[in-house]
Formats: structure tokens, sequence, C-alpha cells
């Protein structure tokens, strides 16, 4: 009886798989055909504003397109609509994906830049007139638009000047072949049309990577000159900002999963190797791990330092004497407490110090000391009016002096009940930082989003970035660990 039922299993996994193979990519002839389609594109862009009316389609938004290509690769939607320059032969063999239609409308592509700013529109307009008149632009739209930097070793730089006031570029993409990183420097279509607009305003140019939603705001308050990232010219961005002469009309293109792929086969060793070759080893992409780790690192420590000190005042202040202070340790603690600390990030670095000159590393190390003084000072209130206040009056009785009794009688039994809630929150601290993305800090966790904006593979740097950060929770636990031990042999 038993073997009956395994054999009516197998055979049904075998009409399972067999089924599956059946399957065929799917063909569009026309965006009419779309129709009760599931597609995935990215959030804010012009494609999720222009389908968002028709109530025939599934429209699934995603923030980043290496998201939108594993919804299409696990099943999740059946259709991934981007630009037809964001994804070339090369990335869509190694994604198992397919173009299958081209979209019916151009857009004007060009560079966004603050909507009172004059100079920088006609100065890149300029500039691009220049490079159509040499042949440089036709070099440059071949290069990148024809993938013959795909097997290219190293890519072209064009050397801009280092010294002078830097123009600030907000970039909000990180796929070829408008605009990649690799070793530490960004390359792509865009990037050489801004190092050639850099080179005629003989000035440098400092390139950060934003979230789109951050990138606007940089804009907007002047944290940021130009926006750049295929940014299309509608007329509804163009009443909030000013763009330059466009340097490219692209299409919207369709894709799905390509069923007659070879990229998944092959053994299960040869494709994790395959996969850490790509992530991590290839142009050396492990750099934005260490470089990512390490700005974790001192953005944790400098705020937990700071934030330490300062919830010492804020303690402080709420046992006053005084009125005032009480009131304004109150306030604090209660604005702390009812604010995220994203938005407190933001506000901080939008609004607060947005014309202060603060680097971007300043003020999250300013956000996070701010929250983490907060639940400090509810912290060391809680372990100091767990001691006793009759161990006061004994030590002041031995003939201590207040410092002496403090630091000798109190402050070890505080310690010793204070210190779990403080590791807590430590690793809280340690774990929040995974939001300076917002503001441009190529934090562990931008780190692993610019992987996936390259090799838009989600599984090998979202392991990487988990296991960092639980391999940095658990070296803090055993630190903490280590130092009740050593309290309690004390």
């Amino acid at each position: 009886m038993k073997k009956k039922w395994i054999y009516l299993l197998l055979t049904a996994c075998l009409l399972w798989s067999c089924s599956g193979n059946e399957e065929q990519t799917l063909v569009l002839n026309s965006e009419a055909d779309l129709s009760g389609l599931r597609i995935a594109t990215q959030s804010g862009s012009c494609y999720d504003i222009e389908l968002s009316p028709r109530t025939d389609i599934e429209l699934q938004r995603f923030n980043t397109l290496s998201d939108a290509i594993q919804a299409l690769r696990h099943g999740n939607a059946d259709v991934l609509l981007n630009d037809e320059m964001a994804l070339n032969a090369y990335i869509c063999r190694e994604q198992g994906i397919k173009p299958i239609l081209r979209g019916e409308k151009a857009y004007p592509t060009s560079f966004m830049f603050q909507k009172d700013d004059k100079v920088f529109p006609e100065a890149f307009s300029a500039t691009l007139k220049r490079l159509k008149a040499e042949g440089t632009y036709d070099r440059i739209i071949d290069y990148w638009l024809n993938d013959r930097y795909i097997d290219a070793d190293t890519f072209p730089s064009i050397p801009v000047p280092t010294e002078g006031e830097p123009i600030r570029v907000a970039n909000v993409c990180a796929t070829a072949p408008l605009s990649f990183m690799s070793g530490g420097e960004w390359y792509g279509l865009e990037m050489d049309l801004l190092r050639e607009f850099a080179n005629d305003l003989n000035r440098p140019l400092d390139i950060k990577f934003y979230d789109v939603t951050a990138a606007i705001m940089s804009i907007k308050t002047n944290k940021a000159d130009i926006l750049s990232g295929g940014v299309f010219i509608t007329p509804e961005r163009q009443q909030e900002f000013s763009f330059g002469e466009p340097y490219y009309d692209f299409h919207s293109t369709y894709f799905a999963l390509d069923r007659d792929s070879e990229n998944n086969k092959g053994g299960f060793v040869a494709r994790c190797k395959h996969a850490i070759q790509k992530n991590l080893i290839a142009e050396d992409r492990w750099r934005f791990v260490t470089d990512g780790l390490l700005l974790t690192l001192i953005i944790s420590f400098f705020a937990i330092l700071f934030g330490s000190l300062f919830g010492i005042v804020v303690y402080r202040m709420g046992e006053s004497r005084l009125r005032w202070a009480r009131s304004i340790a109150k306030v604090y603690n209660g604005f702390i407490a009812g604010i995220p600390e994203l938005v407190l990030l933001l506000v901080l670095f939008y609004v607060v110090f947005a014309k202060s000159g603060l680097s971007a590393e300043v003020v999250a190390i300013i956000a996070f000391a701010m929250c983490f003084a907060s639940s400090a000072a509810d912290i060391y209130k809680t372990a100091l009016d767990a001691v006793p206040h009759g161990q006061t009056e004994a030590g002041l009785a031995l003939g201590f002096t207040p410092v002496q009794t403090f630091f000798n009688i109190i402050f070890p039994q505080a310690v010793k009940r204070g210190l779990p809630l403080y590791k807590g929150l430590c690793i809280n601290i340690l774990k929040a930082t995974s939001i300076v993305g917002y503001i441009a800090i190529q934090d562990l966790t931008r780190a692993g989003d610019l992987i996936r904006s390259r090799t838009f593979d989600a599984l090998v740097p979202l392991l990487v970035v988990t296991v960092l950060y639980f391999l940095l929770v658990w070296l803090l636990t055993a630190l903490f660990n280590l130092a009740t031990k050593k309290k309690k042999v004390l």
C-alpha cells in the first residue's frame, strides 16, 4: 500500500515538472494585450504614472529595478516594464528574461536641475551642442547604448578638475549603461556627459547615490545641483524643475520570463560559484561591503558614545529641582518618542542642517545620538532608582563623600541592573543605522543595494548583509556578556 502511494506521488511530480516545461514565453503584439496581466515597474516612474489609470491590469510598484526583476523571475509578475537601455542582452541572458515588446511612446531624457537655476541647464545644453559638433556624442552613444562596454576590461574615464567648488550630483541610477560603480569609480553614458560638462565649467564632480525620493528632496532643498539617472522630461516635472537639452529619446520596453533560457542549468555548486563571482569578486564589488561596514561601525560607535553622554544630561535635567529643566527633558523625550527615526533623520538633513555644510555622516550621528540619549536617560533612571536609597545613606554614614558614595556603591549596582537594557539599546541603534541610505550614505545596507542594482541578484547581496549584521550583533552581545561576567566576579 505504501509503495502504491509512493508511485502515485512520483508520477504526480513527473507530470508537474513536464507541464512546467511546456510553458511558452509570453507574447505581446501591442500594449492592448496587457489586459489581465500583472505589470511590475518602478514606483514613481513615468510608466507608473501612465499605467495607473488602467483598471484592466494589476500594476505592481517596486522601489528598485532589481526588486521588479525578482518579482518577474519568481512568478509574482507576468511582465516587467522599464527603459529599453536598462536591460541589455547580457543582463537579460543572466536573468533569464527577454524583451517582448517595445513601447509606443518615446521619452526625451536629460538631467534635472533646480527650478530657478538658469546657469546649469544652459551650460549643459552648450556642452551637448559641442559634443555633437565634435562627434564625441556619437562615440559615447555608440559605446554605451550598443553594448560595446560589456566585454571591456576597463571603462573609459574622462578626467575632471580636482579643485574648486564641486558640482553636487544626486544620482538615482546604479545600473549600466547609464551609470554604475566599478572599482570605486562611476562609469556610464550619463557619467561621461557629466564629466564633459564639469570640464567645460572647470569644476570637480561630487556624485552620491540617492533613493529617488531623497534625491528629489535634495534638489528642492539645495543639497544637490543635478539629479541624474535617466530622468524623463514630462510637463509635470517641468513645472517643478529645470531641464537641460535632451540627450536622448528612450522607449519603454516590456520584458517577460524567457522559458528557453539556459541560465538555471548547471549544478548547485557551479551556480553558487558564479553568484559569488558576479556579486563580490567582479569589479571588486566586495569593496562596497567593506566600505559600507566601516561606515556602519563609525556611525554606530559615535552615536552610542555621544548619545550616552547626552543621555546623562537629559537624565539630570529630568531629575532637576528646576521646573524648567524638567519641562525641557519631558518635552524632548516626548518628541523623540513620537517621531520615527527615519523622519527625524530626514528633517535634520534636509531642513535643520540643510545649509550648515555638515556632512551626511555627521547628521546621521546627531540623529541617532538624539534617539539614543532619550532611551538612555530612561535606562539611567530605571537603573539608579532600582538601588535602594538606604545604600546612599549607608555610604555617607561610613564617611564617604557623595561622589565617592555614588561611584563606589551606587554606580556598580546600577550598572548591573541597567546593562541588559543598555545592551538592547545599542543593538537597536546598530540595526537602525540601515536607514542612512536615505541621505546618500553608502552604509552596509546601501552596499547591498548597489550590488543588487548592478547584478540584479537579490540572494547573495542580501545574504552577505544579513550575515554581517548578525555577526555585529552577536559580537556586541558577546562584549556586553563579557562585561557582565567581570562585574559578577568583582
